[in-house]
């Protein structure tokens, strides 16, 4: 799996403040519950609002994290009801700006298994093979609560599969993208990378210089360590060694073996040799302790 995020112009309006946060798991258990992408946007945003959706996305993260014991929809589906409980402290303090300009879309990812809501103007489409799947159509569909502090509502769930493409869009990239006819290039590529996505932008720097927003991507191609390379070869013969050979059949304590000294060994054997010499009938003798000499030297 791969995130790409591509920002246009974030400093082009002053009170359009838009940001995407991405949270892996960091120990075993959160990693029962999966990854948390957020992708948020605030116009007609006052001088003071300007982390509220960091704000956001921070809650999120530390209440999602600490629902180890639950399975992920569920978990999300308890998160949403506590943020809005948070976003409802915020409007009674009095910071009401935020209503009705903010956007914010929540995608939790384990394996293939993706639960996702999103609140205001973003659109949320799924490009497996060549079809382009409108997934939060069935957000929009959802009956929508009389009371406005509801901020976030159902979760969708669904599973995915491998080459599948997740688009995250802000409404301004999302007419864009329609007007230019990206969706169709993107739904041509057989595998998502930003070279490519560059190369389909080669043209439009102009038009793009106008547009603001976010273009949030999570490709679920296979991934490949940054760390380690995936190497094929032949394969690698090891060293051929004599010590390796005969290592079974010797028993001997090399820890206890003293060093090797020329003298020690030599000098005495030479002396028998030179007595031995003189009687011709120790050949046999000799024989034999040249045997040893070589057996020695062998099994060294």
């Amino acid at each position: 799996m791969r995130i790409f995020q591509f920002y246009f112009n974030p400093k082009a309006k002053e009170d359009l403040i838009f940001d995407s946060f991405c949270f892996e798991p960091q120990n075993i258990y959160e990693k029962r519950l999966g990854s948390l992408y957020l992708i948020g946007a605030l116009k007609n945003a006052l001088p003071k609002s300007h982390n509220f959706l960091e704000k956001i996305a921070e809650f999120i993260k530390e209440v999602f994290y600490k629902k180890t014991l639950s399975k992920p929809e569920k978990a999300l589906k308890e998160t949403l009801k506590e943020t809005n409980e948070f976003l409802g402290r915020i409007a009674k303090s009095g910071d009401v700006s935020w209503l009705g300009n903010l956007s914010f879309a929540v995608l939790n990812l384990k394996n293939f298994e993706l639960n996702f809501t999103k609140v205001g103007e973003m659109k949320i489409l799924l490009i497996r093979g060549r079809k382009i799947i409108d997934i939060d159509k069935r957000l929009r569909l959802q009956d929508i609560e009389p009371y406005p502090l509801k901020i976030f509502g159902s979760v969708v769930s669904g599973n995915l599969i491998e080459g599948d493409l997740i688009l995250v869009l802000m409404k301004e990239v999302f007419e864009f993208f329609q007007n230019e006819n990206l969706i169709q290039q993107l739904r041509e590529l057989e595998c998502f990378t930003d070279k490519d996505f560059k190369r389909i932008l080669d043209g439009k720097r102009e038009k793009l210089s106008k547009v603001k927003g976010i273009a949030f991507f999570v490709s679920l191609s296979k991934e490949i360590s940054k760390q380690k390379k995936e190497i094929i070869s032949a394969k690698t013969f090891k060293e051929f060694s004599l010590k390796e050979i005969f290592s079974p059949f010797l028993k001997t304590d090399t820890k206890k073996l003293k060093p090797f000294s020329f003298s020690a060994v030599f000098l005495p054997l030479m002396k028998e040799v030179l007595v031995f010499l003189k009687n011709p009938k120790s050949i046999l003798i000799l024989l034999f302790l040249l045997v040893l000499i070589i057996g020695y030297f062998l099994f060294q």
